[in-house]
């Protein structure tokens, strides 16, 4: 080992120039990798959730007439009780998501870029007995996560949320202007949900509707609409008595961005989905487990890709340049070659020498690109409100483990080289 080092330091420009080339792909390696790690942490997490329930999207605009006009449509509770009664179906739960910041078109500062899962505030009916097949509760690092007898302002936090705004069990929590107590703190998922804030559907209905204008003013109307007569609305003109109507119909409950449906034991949630399917197919968009599974291995896919482009740049950047470096070096000492081979130095020492040496270079440069990597990773993640970089051990170690690996893989060629010279073919060469 000390010779090896010696070798180097014998052709110091040419050993640093090849070790920042290698440190230059495992650098692409442990950032995009890291990145790639979590968000696929996070798209496993949300496949475990979303293959446990039948999800119900609203369908088009048509789905909701004041739904549309606010900027989004939404799902009727009268719809959500017609689905409870198919065949299969245990429960079924309306759900509203929406961003735990309000955006200030006014404010630029407001619509600042997100990297990450954001923070979400998540409303949950909690007076149905949907529970998701494969995620029926989240462990609690404090406190519980709410239920029916909370007070409707209790809400749970994720574990981000929590360490973002130095909150504990019993604090007061203000969402978008009106304060909540803090009643149970997640604990840590790596995934969506230690970013959000449950509460109960009803106070998030309540906050999605003071967003949205349209919505704000139809609720204000509807308790005036509520005291006119049918036979006062008869005379009023057309469009007057169409606001009127819609104004009368309006409905907190009705507020729902989607529903989650459970099924019951001994039933297959694919043939229940599809079941929903034939009988709302005009009124709501229904998505399988098995569709929302195979929607979400698509988007893994890409992320994957991005560590093997990566791994790509280290094997090409890296590999040539060791290859090269170990080329250069064998040429430069053939006649050193020739007299270790003359004194009993056996192919296989030669061969093992060069390759150990390779071997050293992509360790170097793999233990400079990925500490560069993993020092750039930490720093964007405490520069961002919720972390995009997972920086496991095993992680870094398998990196610096590829580094050496494509050393010793780079360097067999020329150390076979090397290997296979006569002595005296070697000394009379110089």
């Amino acid at each position: 080992m000390k010779e090896i080092f010696r070798n180097m330091w014998r052709r110091k420009m040419r050993s640093v120039l090849t070790i920042f080339g290698i440190a230059i792909g495992i650098f692409a390696f442990t950032v995009m990798g890291s990145m790639s790690l979590k968000i696929n942490k996070m798209i496993s997490g949300g496949k475990k959730y979303i293959t446990g329930q039948i999800t119900i999207m609203p369908k088009g605009s048509s789905a909701s007439a004041y739904g549309s006009m606010g900027g989004s449509s939404f799902l009727a509770v009268d719809t959500l009780n017609k689905i409870a009664e198919v065949e299969g179906v245990q429960a079924v739960a309306g759900g509203v998501e929406l961003a735990l910041k309000e955006v200030d078109l006014n404010d630029p500062s407001s619509q600042s870029m997100s990297f990450g899962m954001p923070a979400t505030i998540e409303g949950m009916d909690l007076e149905t007995n949907f529970e998701n097949r494969n995620w029926a509760t989240m462990d609690m690092k404090d406190g519980h996560m709410i239920t029916k007898d909370d007070p409707t302002t209790a809400i749970t936090i994720g574990y981000t949320i929590a360490n973002d705004n130095s909150l504990k069990v019993g604090d007061t929590f203000k969402v978008r202007g009106k304060d909540f107590q803090v009643v149970g703190i997640a604990d840590q998922t790596l995934t969506g949900p230690d970013q959000y804030v449950f509460m109960n559907i009803n106070q998030a209905r309540q906050l999605l509707i003071d967003a949205v204008p349209f919505l704000k003013s139809l609720q204000e109307r509807s308790d005036e609409a509520a005291n006119i007569s049918d036979a006062s609305l008869a005379k009023l003109p057309e469009a007057t008595r169409l606001q009127i109507q819609e104004a009368k119909s309006f409905k907190l409950e009705d507020i729902n961005q989607m529903a989650a449906v459970s099924w019951k034991d001994g039933e297959d949630g694919d043939t229940v989905a599809n079941r929903i399917k034939d009988q709302f197919k005009d009124e709501a968009v229904v998505l399988s487990p098995k569709k929302m599974g195979e929607m979400i291995d698509k988007a893994s896919a890409i992320f994957n890709t991005m560590i093997l482009g990566s791994a790509l740049i280290a094997l090409i950047v890296g590999g040539f340049s060791i290859i090269n470096t170990m080329i250069m070096s064998i040429s430069e000492r053939t006649k050193e070659i020739g007299i270790k081979k003359a004194l009993g130095a056996s192919r296989k020492a030669i061969a093992s020498e060069y390759t150990l040496e390779a071997g050293v270079i992509g360790l170097i440069g793999g233990l400079i690109g990925m500490g560069l990597g993993a020092l750039l990773a930490t720093i964007l993640n405490s520069k961002t409100s919720a972390e995009i970089f997972m920086l496991s051990p095993g992680f870094l170690g398998g990196v610096v483990a590829f580094s050496f690996v494509l050393g010793i893989i780079a360097g067999v060629i020329p150390a076979i080289k090397a290997s296979r010279m006569k002595a005296v073919d070697a000394i009379r060469e110089l």
